[in-house]
């Protein structure tokens, strides 16, 4: 199936260190996690906490700036419609409280958005052109969703792309694998948390602080 979904590309770009990055970490809720009463991404992927602490750890051992985007959908006009869709996984309030794992730093901006695509009427893009960012690498939760369509807002506003495939997770694992598969090579790349501490030494910090 991971295959079929596949395009065909036997000649995909190299990984390389160009442009300069920042770190996009995605809707890392207890709504989502740790409160979630389906507990399904839990069970999925138990190593998430432990992969995304390291990556932020990394990011900030060599000065690539992270940028946390939370969901805040209690007011949003999609809300009525995804519960009636899934009354079982949105049982719980969609509020921006952060993981433990995955807190903000001081001086790290927060960005609250109102749908899945975390530049959607928010401070996201502007954020990331302030710090001159030309390069983004993104995780979090979910996969499928929030994670795919802020991958693709980016992707969309002429940013290089690099999702952290096992730093996301998703309600299944098939779920996350076939996501991964129909857009890896297509609009973004895909690399492991591995991949990622071999390319943060070469990468360029953006030359400004974000504000």
């Amino acid at each position: 199936m991971e295959a079929a979904l596949r395009l065909p590309n036997p000649s995909p770009a190299p990984l390389t260190a160009d442009g300069r990055a920042a770190l996009i970490v995605v809707d890392v809720q207890t709504c989502w996690w740790s409160l979630s009463p389906c507990g399904l991404a839990r069970a999925a992927f138990p190593n998430l906490p432990q992969r995304t602490a390291a990556l932020l750890a990394m990011a900030r051992v060599h000065g690539v700036p992270i940028v946390h985007v939370r969901a805040n959908y209690e007011g949003s006009p999609h809300v009525a419609t995804m519960r009636r869709l899934n009354p079982s996984l949105n049982t719980v309030p969609i509020l921006p409280d952060s993981e433990a794992w995955a807190r903000e730093r001081p001086g790290e901006p927060v960005v609250f958005k109102s749908t899945f695509d975390g530049f959607f009427r928010t401070e996201l893009e502007a954020c990331l052109c302030r710090m001159g960012v030309t390069r983004v690498l993104v995780c979090g939760l979910v996969t499928s969703a929030c994670v795919l369509s802020t991958a693709l807002g980016a992707f969309h506003r002429g940013f290089d792309v690099l999702l952290v495939e096992d730093c996301c997770a998703d309600r299944s694992v098939a779920r996350h694998q076939a996501t991964v598969a129909m857009y890896a090579d297509y609009c973004f790349r895909a690399a492991s948390t591995q991949d990622v501490s071999e390319l943060l030494p070469r990468l360029r910090a953006p030359s400004r602080a974000p504000q």
